[in-house]
């Protein structure tokens, strides 16, 4: 039982930490995405995050798309931005509601994906961005 332990577990390892660097490059493309959709419709468009459920939800113009986060990678806690669920909102300029961070992890492997206000760029890092 240890040797199956001993090979086992990083391969769990592996995989989750695999499947949370592949959803926090989706949702920063999804986070891309909704920016582009309001500037190119010429209305706001949004991603609502579903903390509890692991899943978040792109509402774009024509069409709204869900997205349930892998087995093994959960939000950690709340993102920063506000609402009830928490949304970020894109204007037809391709400004965000707000600037804020989502945080995504994978056992002890956390991935952050930013926001930045005013300008609504998105960025991934693995380290927590400093407080604006």
């Amino acid at each position: 039982m240890g040797v199956l332990s001993a090979l086992a577990i990083p391969r769990i390892t592996l995989q989750a930490n695999w499947q949370l660097e592949v959803i926090s490059r989706r949702m920063a493309a999804d986070l891309r995405l909704v920016r582009q959709s309001a500037i190119f419709y010429g209305e706001p468009c949004r991603i609502d995050f579903y903390i509890h459920m692991n899943r978040y939800t792109l509402k774009l113009p024509d069409e709204t798309q869900q997205v349930d986060l892998p087995e093994g990678v959960s939000f950690d806690g709340n993102t920063t931005f506000p609402g009830k669920p928490p949304t970020i909102q894109f204007n037809s300029l391709g400004r965000p509601s707000s600037g804020g961070t989502v945080i995504l992890k994978a056992g002890k492997t956390y991935r952050y994906i930013i926001v930045t206000p005013v300008t609504g760029r998105v960025r991934i890092s693995r380290i927590p961005p400093q407080h604006w």
